[in-house]
C-alpha cells in the first residue's frame, strides 16, 4: 500500500514535524510511506530520509492508496494526490482558539477528518458541526544521553590569561565529539559573549554553591591562581573539576583522574569521552589551616559586643545623598544607623559640595 503525506511547510520546530518523525521511527521500515513538502526546515526533512522516502511537491500527479494531508490545503493541492481509496485530513489545532477560526467548510475531497486528540475534535466539532474521528498522536523516545553539567565561577580577565579562548576551545571539542552539555558560567564580564550552543553565560553571584553541586565538574582554566576558592568548595561537596595545571590546583588537592582532570595550558592533552564517560567519585579534604587563625584571631569572646546603634535625623534642608547607603535623604527624615556612621555625617565638611557641614543630628541613643 503507497501511503502519501503532505505538510506544506516543514517549520525548524513543531508537533505536527514531530508527528511525523515518530511515524517514521516506528512505522516507517515497513511500510511504503512517502512525505511530500513544498518549503520547509532543511533538518526536519533529513531526519526523515532513512526510514521513510521524502519528495518535493510541485503540483505533480501522485498516485497512492492513502493521501494524508497535515494541514489545511487548498482543493489543486488535494487533487494532485491521486488517492485510489481515501484522502484523509489531520486535525492538529484547535482552530478556533488558535487561529480565530469561525467557520470551517468541509470539503468534499475529504473522506474522513481525524483529529489528535478529542480537545481538538471537540473544538473541529464547534466551527463546522462535523465530529471528526480521534487517533492519538504516536510518540517515539530515543534512549536519552547524559548531559554533561559544567558550571564556571571566574572574572574571565587579563589576568586570568586567555580564559575565555579555553573554555570556548573545551566547549568545541565537546560538541565535534557529539556530547550533549549545559554550561553556566557565572561572570562579571559584561563584555564577553558568545553562539555556542550549551554555554549559558549568567551573572555573576555570591553564592552559587546550590549549582556546584549538582554540576558534573567546576571548570578553571586559569594561568594562574593563588589560592581558587571555587575549586576547594566545588571539591568540598563533592563535585570534581576540569583545570589547567597551574600549581595551586595540585597544591589544592586535584588529582588527575581522581578528583577531577587536569589539562595542559596548551590544551592539546583533552580526552573529552574520559571527561564524559568517566566522572570520578571521591572523598575531600580541604587544605585549611584552622588552628593558624584561631591563634590569629584571638580567643573566642563570651558574648559578642553589640552594635550601637542610634537615630538621626537629616538637618540638611536640600537633603543629601547618604555616604553609606547611597539613598537620597529629605530633610527631617529620621533613621537608624551604627555611631561610626553617625559621628561621619556629623563631622562631614566638604568645601565641594553644597551639603558641607553635619548632615544629621542624632536624637537619640539606643540603650543597651
Amino acid at each position: 500500500m503507497e501511503i502519501a503525506f503532505y505538510i506544506p511547510n516543514f517549520n525548524n520546530i513543531g508537533g505536527v514535524e514531530s508527528w511525523i518523525y515518530y511515524i517514521s521511527r516506528i512505522y516507517g521500515e515497513k511500510r511504503n510511506i512517502t512525505v511530500y513538502w513544498c518549503t520547509g526546515d532543511e533538518k526536519q526533512i533529513d531526519r526523515l530520509k532513512d526510514k521513510i522516502k521524502v519528495r518535493k511537491f510541485y503540483y505533480q500527479n501522485i498516485k497512492c492508496d492513502i493521501a494524508i494531508f497535515c494541514a489545511r490545503v487548498s482543493n489543486s493541492e488535494m487533487l494532485a494526490f491521486k488517492a485510489r481509496k481515501e484522502r484523509i485530513q489531520f486535525i492538529h489545532a484547535c482552530y478556533s482558539v488558535a487561529y480565530g477560526v469561525k467557520n470551517y467548510e468541509i470539503s468534499p475531497l475529504i473522506n474522513r477528518y481525524i483529529a489528535v486528540s478529542q480537545t481538538a475534535a471537540d473544538d473541529f466539532y464547534s466551527i463546522t458541526g462535523y465530529m471528526p474521528e480521534v487517533i492519538h498522536n504516536p510518540i517515539y523516545i530515543e534512549k536519552p544521553r547524559k548531559v554533561l553539567k559544567l558550571i564556571s565561577a571566574t572574572r574571565i580577565s587579563n589576568d586570568k590569561g586567555s580564559i575565555w579562548e579555553k573554555m570556548k576551545l573545551f566547549a568545541k571539542k565537546l560538541i565535534a565529539a557529539d556530547i550533549p552539555f549545559i554550561w553556566l558560567v557565572f561572570t562579571n564580564n559584561t563584555n564577553i559573549t558568545t553562539d555556542i550552543k550549551g554555554i549559558i553565560l549568567m551573572k555573576s553571584e555570591l553564592k552559587i554553591i546550590d549549582y556546584i553541586a549538582e554540576a558534573d565538574y567546576l571548570v578553571q582554566f586559569s594561568k594562574t591562581e593563588a589560592d581558587c576558592l571555587s575549586l576547594k568548595e566545588s571539591l568540598s561537596v563533592g563535585t570534581p573539576v576540569l583545570v589547567t595545571n597551574f600549581a595551586a590546583a595540585i597544591e589544592n588537592g586535584v588529582v588527575d583522574g581522581e578528583t577531577g582532570y587536569i589539562f595542559n595550558m596548551e590544551m592539546d592533552n583533552i580526552d573529552v569521552e574520559k571527561v564524559y564517560n568517566q566522572i570520578p567519585k571521591f572523598k575531600y579534604t580541604p587544605n585549611t589551616s584552622d588552628k593558624e587563625w584561631k591563634t590569629l584571631l584571638g580567643p573566642e569572646l563570651k558574648r559578642k559586643p553589640k552594635e550601637k546603634i542610634v537615630k538621626v535625623q537629616c538637618i540638611k534642608m536640600e537633603g543629601f545623598r547618604d555616604p553609606s547607603t547611597g539613598k537620597t535623604r529629605k530633610y527631617k527624615e529620621k533613621w537608624e544607623c551604627p555611631i561610626e556612621e553617625a559621628e561621619y555625617m556629623i563631622n562631614y565638611n566638604n568645601p565641594n559640595s553644597f551639603t558641607n557641614g553635619p548632615l544629621v543630628d542624632i536624637i537619640e541613643w539606643e540603650r543597651w
